[in-house]
């Protein structure tokens, strides 16, 4: 909690919370709170009801749907969104939900604890700048730093897919582990595109009903008014990069079919081209060895011809198979 640009109170609890920005008519405060149901839920639901958010307010903070949303009650402001992160070694995103419900005062974060998104280390180091911005450049961090975790998503997404495309240009098709990691990364790709999209409406509602400043106060910060005009266009280039590259990604899986079905074509000329080879001395001796009479049966001439004969038509049909690239 912080109060004409100086920190008054940290840790507090939420009835603490709420009896401190009582004493303190100029004071603001940001919470970060567990996503659980122990601890986190209960304290929103008492800010919700305090809030005079209905069920399906709360509803929206609490759920696990993975939707972006903005909504508007009353002084309150509703941000519903998800942050990623990227799991390397199983090639997928991982999602972190993040809920905020931001007043003229305060600002509550409802979040999964874990190692890759931390709000509340991003809140503390920029005590400054909260100070300055007030509750609006509270949230503002929070969505920048989600809007970052997209943009980092998407350059892995987009090396990765180099890397598979630069196999193509050996002029060879995705092996067996190539495909399956080629899978891996258009499910992570249409994972992000489910979370970017719905993100572009978040933010233009954002930036139309921005969080509101405390009664009392100067103006608003024109900086901050700007910045999520920025952060808006950022998150509009993402999606439609996503949207990119999921053209891209379905160009390599075709290109590596159609480079597979050119190999099984070539391996198919060449086993026809080979077999009809070789069918012609299977010919020739089988038409000897009949139990008929035929010119030069029984004579060492006969011999040397048909050994020439079948010969010269293995030879000849040999350069014609490799005259028309079939060998």
């Amino acid at each position: 909690m912080w109060s004409g640009g100086k920190i008054i109170a940290e840790d507090l609890t939420g009835e603490d919370l709420s009896d401190v920005l009582e004493l303190h008519s100029d004071a603001s405060a940001w919470w970060v709170l567990p996503r659980d149901h122990e601890y986190g839920a209960v304290e929103v639901r008492h800010i919700a009801h305090a809030l005079d958010l209905d069920e399906p307010a709360i509803r929206d903070l609490l759920a696990d749907d993975r939707r972006a949303k903005f909504d508007v009650i009353g002084q309150a402001r509703l941000v519903i969104t998800n942050a990623v992160s990227i799991d390397k070694d199983r090639s997928q995103i991982v999602v972190h939900p993040v809920s905020m419900i931001a007043t003229d005062r305060a600002v509550i974060c409802l979040v999964d604890p874990n190692p890759d998104f931390h709000p509340a280390q991003l809140l503390c180091h920029k005590e400054d700048v909260i100070a300055k911005g007030g509750i609006e450049a509270a949230v503002q961090m929070v969505v920048a730093a989600v809007i970052r975790s997209y943009q980092e998503a998407l350059q892995w997404l987009e090396d990765a897919s180099d890397s598979l495309a630069s196999a193509l240009f050996e002029e060879r098709p995705l092996d067996k582990p190539e495909q399956l990691y080629a899978f891996k990364l258009r499910t992570a790709l249409s994972q992000l595109r489910r979370l970017t999209d719905p993100m572009r409406t978040v933010m233009t509602d954002i930036v139309d009903s921005p969080p509101q400043s405390p009664k009392g106060k100067g103006g608003r910060d024109a900086g901050i008014g700007r910045h999520w005009v920025l952060l808006s266009e950022q998150q509009t280039r993402i999606a439609n990069a996503a949207d990119a590259l999921r053209e891209a990604m379905s160009s390599i899986f075709d290109t590596s079919l159609a480079l597979a079905d050119v190999r099984l074509n070539q391996i198919m000329k060449k086993l026809t081209a080979w077999a009809a080879i070789i069918a012609v001395p299977t010919l020739v001796t089988s038409f000897v060895g009949m139990n008929v009479r035929f010119p030069l049966q029984g004579s060492q001439s006969g011999f040397w011809v048909y050994l020439l004969l079948m010969l010269t038509a293995s030879v000849v049909l040999y350069l014609v198979f490799r005259a028309k690239d079939w060998l």
